[in-house]
């Protein structure tokens, strides 16, 4: 999706809000004594689906309020760690300046992390909060097929695990091992490494993970540059390319 149907969308959003604005003041103090539960909690929904929607990197509102308020992740280890199978995505404060770079819409940006800060849970996070309030398309690359499906379980669990009211105003299309759809428009997808397979696609974004160690890495960017896609090349530490690419 381009900037005009990101505009479209955000124009959508204000319309929402300026209509539940304009309803609610033309009621009388009684009137408003007398809504019903149902009613407060969807004037409520309204509300906090706008403020989810705000591309801004903060924790008060924008893709991590989301992530950390409205929606949960599952781990897997959760019995050897005493931890519960589902947990908020954590706050932690880099994820700030993290989300700030995602938002600014790069050209091409160039993530180092560490393996433990949660680099890509973050990118994925960020693509699904794209494609459900943006309609936006993301591919990401990766090694194989098994970390292709790993990834887009991260997407599965995030529209799995949010609010039953989000499920119903952001309903899915489809969905697969290797992609989510959802209604109206707004996909995240993943494919294998090699430079063939992303000529095939057309996206808003384009995330490499683990981009030192993807074999034909360059020629992957080479081949997703003429799509006029946004590149964001993720990876941990590696002599090569990405390393170069970083330092520059």
């Amino acid at each position: 999706m381009r900037r005009s149907a990101v505009g479209k969308q955000m124009a959508t959003a204000n319309f929402a809000l300026t209509e539940l604005a304009a309803r609610v003041g033309q009621l009388s103090r009684e009137e408003l004594l007398l809504l019903g539960a149902q009613e407060l909690a969807q004037i409520q929904w309204t509300l906090d689906d706008a403020r989810a929607a705000e591309p801004i990197a903060s924790f008060d509102a924008g893709p991590l309020w989301w992530l950390t308020r409205l929606t949960q992740t599952e781990n897997p280890q959760h019995e050897a760690q005493g931890l519960p199978f589902k947990g908020r995505f954590p706050a932690r404060s880099y994820f700030v300046p993290l989300f700030e770079a995602f938002i600014a819409r790069h050209a091409t940006l160039f993530v180092p992390k560490s393996r433990t800060m949660m680099t890509s849970w973050g990118a994925m996070g960020f693509a699904t909060w794209a494609a459900q309030w943006r309609q936006e398309e993301t591919v990401i690359q990766t090694a194989n097929e098994d970390k292709c499906a790993h990834l887009i379980d991260y997407v599965r669990q995030l529209w799995d695990n949010q609010e039953p009211w989000l499920q119903q105003r952001h309903r899915l299309s489809r969905r697969s091992t290797f992609a989510i759809a959802w209604e109206g428009g707004g996909e995240v997808a993943s494919i294998p490494s090699g430079a063939d397979k992303i000529r095939a696609f057309h996206p808003t974004t384009y995330v490499m993970d683990e981009a030192a160690y993807l074999p034909e890495g360059e020629e992957c960017l080479a081949a997703v540059r003429p799509s006029g896609a946004r590149i964001i090349a993720i990876s941990t530490a590696h002599p090569g390319w990405f390393g170069d690419s970083c330092s520059l």
